[in-house]
C-alpha cells in the first residue's frame, strides 16, 4: 500500500486517502504542476477550506480562527501556518473570483458529483491535451451541445463567445 505525508499535519497516510490541494489557485495564476500541488489528509485540506469561509465571514474574528487552527493542529505550529497560508489563499481567489463575476464553487460542484475513479483520468486527460480541468470541461459540453443541436462551433466562435460573456460582465 502506498504511503503519503499530509503537507499541514505531516501525519502518514494512505495514498487513498489523498486530497491535492493547489498552493496557489488557479484563478490566481496558479498552475497544474507539482511544484503548486500540496498533498493533504482529508481532515486538513476540510479544515482549511472551513479556515478560509470563516475568513470570508464577517461574523469570524481572528481569535475564533487562531482557536481553530489550535484545534485542528494541537502543538503543530508548522502545520497551523501552513493551513492559514492556504486558507488565507483560497479566501482571496474567492474574493478575486466574485469581483469578477465567477462562481468560486461551479468547479466545486461538478468535481464533487464524478465519481472518484474518473477525477484521475480526467486529470490526466486535461494534461495531455495541455488544458485546465475547466477548460477540458467547457470543451466537453460545447462538443456534445454541438453534436446535439447539429451546431458548427468552431473554437473561433467558441473564443468570441466567451469574450462577449465576459465583457457583458464586466459592464455589470
Amino acid at each position: 500500500m502506498e504511503i503519503f505525508v499530509c503537507g499541514c499535519c505531516a501525519k502518514q497516510y494512505p495514498s487513498i486517502h489523498r486530497n491535492t490541494h493547489h498552493k496557489q489557485p488557479r484563478s490566481l495564476g496558479g498552475k497544474d504542476t507539482l511544484d503548486n500541488l500540496i498533498e493533504l489528509c482529508p481532515h486538513c485540506h476540510d479544515g482549511l477550506h472551513a479556515i478560509a469561509h470563516k475568513l470570508l465571514s464577517k461574523y469570524s474574528n481572528q481569535v475564533q480562527i487562531t482557536d481553530a487552527l489550535s484545534l485542528m493542529f494541537p502543538n503543530n505550529k508548522k502545520g497551523q501556518d501552513i493551513c492559514l497560508d492556504l486558507a488565507l489563499k483560497v479566501r482571496n481567489a474567492t474574493i478575486h473570483d466574485r469581483e469578477n463575476g465567477s462562481d468560486p464553487n461551479q468547479l466545486v460542484m461538478i468535481s464533487t458529483n464524478i465519481r472518484k475513479q474518473y477525477k484521475s483520468m480526467i486529470a490526466q486527460r486535461a494534461s495531455e491535451m495541455n488544458t485546465s480541468q475547466e477548460d477540458y470541461f467547457r470543451n466537453l459540453i460545447i462538443m456534445d451541445i454541438s453534436k446535439r443541436f447539429n451546431l458548427k462551433i468552431t473554437p473561433v466562435d467558441e473564443n468570441r463567445i466567451i469574450s462577449h460573456i465576459k465583457k457583458n460582465k464586466k459592464r455589470n
